[in-house]
């Protein structure tokens, strides 16, 4: 298969699998061997197993940061942009973040690629709530609200052995000046669907220290 007869096959979509490609090569051994040759020139971008984009598709993209959200979310399904990468996003973190931070129901994971990393977090069906759709130029983004973002990376953080007390929680160096009131009773609603009493505690603490 030629590479110009793959890009005119495939000019509408953003994103290719490798059943995708079947339907443009039939011949395994013929399609692995395109592969590998477009990666080793660049012509394609890996993703994960099985997953790729062309170059040109992202090369095009003006936005790119939004473009790497919205393939985040291709990658694993479904995920939403969580815990770090929201709490950054509104300053909430003192430091800054190296990876792409997500919410999914599938198992926790890493994925390194070309484009950067991306930290999947596993969380039950109940609580994969909080987000939502951030449509930019057509791409559709699931986004947490910053009240489910805190919620989620403080879940993650002291739901197993991580201990519940006052330095523990000076130890995130989060700006709590950055969530109003009324953004942390909404990220304390959440606790409803949760049977942890560890982190009721939490939030009790967090409460009193910084909005009583």
């Amino acid at each position: 298969m030629k590479l110009e007869y793959l890009k005119k096959n495939t000019q509408d979509l953003l994103v290719l699998n490798k059943n995708l490609l079947r339907t443009l090569e039939n011949k395994e051994n013929v399609l692995d061997a395109n592969i590998k040759y477009w990666l080793k020139k660049g012509e394609l971008i890996s993703l994960k197993k099985g997953m790729y984009i062309l170059k040109d598709i992202f090369v095009r993209e003006k936005n790119k940061d939004k473009f790497l959200e919205y393939l985040a979310e291709q990658m694993i399904q479904p995920s939403y942009l969580s815990v770090e990468y929201i709490l950054a996003k509104y300053q909430i973190l003192s430091e800054p973040v190296q990876s792409l931070t997500l919410v999914t129901i599938k198992k926790t994971q890493e994925i390194q690629n070309n484009l950067g990393i991306f930290r999947y977090y596993s969380i039950t069906k109940k609580l994969f709530i909080g987000y939502e759709n951030k449509n930019n130029d057509d791409l559709i983004i699931f986004e947490a609200t910053k009240a489910k973002a805190l919620f989620d990376f403080l879940y993650f953080r002291f739901l197993k052995e991580r201990p519940v007390n006052t330095v523990e929680i000076d130890n995130l160096r989060l700006n709590w000046e950055n969530i109003s009131q009324k953004e942390f009773q909404e990220a304390k609603r959440y606790l409803k669907l949760t049977n942890s009493k560890k982190l009721k505690k939490l939030f009790k603490i967090i409460e009193e220290k910084y909005y009583a």
